[in-house]
């Protein structure tokens, strides 16, 4: 064996599980300023994986990409290694071997609860992600790695909730993140979120409210219900849309006729995109390009949001790409290198020109 060769078994500190040809893998440990007492009493430590390029920095420092998973998933999860299939890191590795992903800093955002998301906004029942974000997180970025300082060089992207994440913290910063990219964003509440609470909270009342669905959550039980997803996905939502603070939810129907309440369903709707993004006009024009995409037989229905969504954008006179694909909201993935791919784009130049729209 020549010296230039390594040894056909090496032991390596750390945890590795795969290989990658264009990036390194760090972790960016946070102990979180935002996230202390927050109200589920979560940890404020945070572990957020970052693929950096090899090779030499841009003089203007890398581009950089906020990952954001969809609810129950977290940054950290997307590097499991997975059968048949590649995990997120391994895709954006492979897209960057094609020439159709970006040389960029890849930040994927540990922002996790004990509920299962935070859907990365600040809220009175889940605690201040939307600061861990753009304060914590994106400081400690700016601090640790050599980064372009322009915010067109900045993206935040995720699909499902991640994909309402990345709408969220570019229209309520643009100053931070000049780019978003979402496919498939929670939306269109009445659509998407409205059946799901009818269908959880005779569920809920059965156990025993909130308070009684945490202590089956913890003893295991929950998760092996058939109906968890829907029961989390109730509860979750309504923490981060509408807690009264104290670890319950205001749900915005009658629990015992199912009628809607219409002032409670308020609270609820003033965090939908297809609400939010236009109540933030000014702060929408300062973003450079948005991403949107999503499946014609979505089973939340996000296809008729992410519609609404485009025609919003379309009013305001903003910077977008619509698109859409012959699939469902378990799609997801295989629609990534689509996003990838304009991303590098938008990189590229300084403002993307392109629209497209339903």
């Amino acid at each position: 064996m020549s010296k230039s060769q390594s040894p056909p078994i090496q032991v390596r500190a750390g945890l590795e599980f795969t290989s990658l040809s264009f990036f390194n893998v760090q972790t960016l440990v946070i102990e979180s300023a935002a996230l202390q007492d927050n109200p589920l009493g979560d940890s404020p430590i945070r572990y957020n994986p970052v693929l950096v390029p090899r090779g030499d920095v841009p003089a203007d420092g890398w581009p950089v990409v906020f990952v954001l998973s969809g609810f129950t998933g977290n940054g950290p999860n997307s590097f499991n290694v997975k059968t048949f299939e590649a995990n997120t890191p391994q895709v954006i590795d492979r897209c960057r071997a094609r020439g159709e992903a970006p040389d960029a800093v890849y930040v994927f955002c540990d922002a996790m609860t004990s509920w299962g998301g935070s859907q990365f906004i600040n809220s009175a029942g889940m605690g201040r992600y939307e600061d861990f974000i753009a304060i914590d997180l994106v400081g400690a970025v700016r601090e640790n790695f050599r980064v372009s300082p322009r915010p067109e060089q900045w993206c935040v992207a995720g699909g499902s909730s991640g994909g309402y994440g990345a709408l969220h913290l570019a229209s309520a910063h643009p100053e931070i993140f000049g780019l978003a990219a979402a496919i498939a964003p929670d939306s269109f509440f009445e659509a998407s979120l409205l059946g799901e609470i009818w269908t959880a909270l005779p569920v809920i009342e059965k156990m025993g409210g909130v308070r009684g669905v945490h202590a089956e959550l913890e003893s295991g039980r929950l998760t092996r219900r058939k109906d968890s997803h829907v029961v989390l996905n109730a509860i979750a939502m309504g923490l981060c849309y509408a807690s009264d603070g104290r670890g319950d939810v205001d749900f915005p129907v009658n629990l015992r006729t199912g009628v809607l309440i219409s002032e409670v369903w308020q609270k609820w709707k003033r965090h939908d995109p297809v609400v939010f993004l236009a109540d933030r006009a000014s702060n929408v024009m300062k973003i450079k390009s948005i991403y949107l995409d999503a499946g014609t037989r979505d089973q939340f229905h996000l296809q008729f949001g992410t519609r609404q969504i485009a025609d919003v954008l379309k009013r305001l006179g903003a910077r977008f790409t619509h698109q859409e694909f012959d699939g469902t909201h378990f799609d997801i993935g295989e629609r990534r290198p689509e996003m990838w791919k304009w991303l590098r784009s938008s990189f590229g130049v300084a403002i993307f020109l392109t629209v497209v729209s339903w």
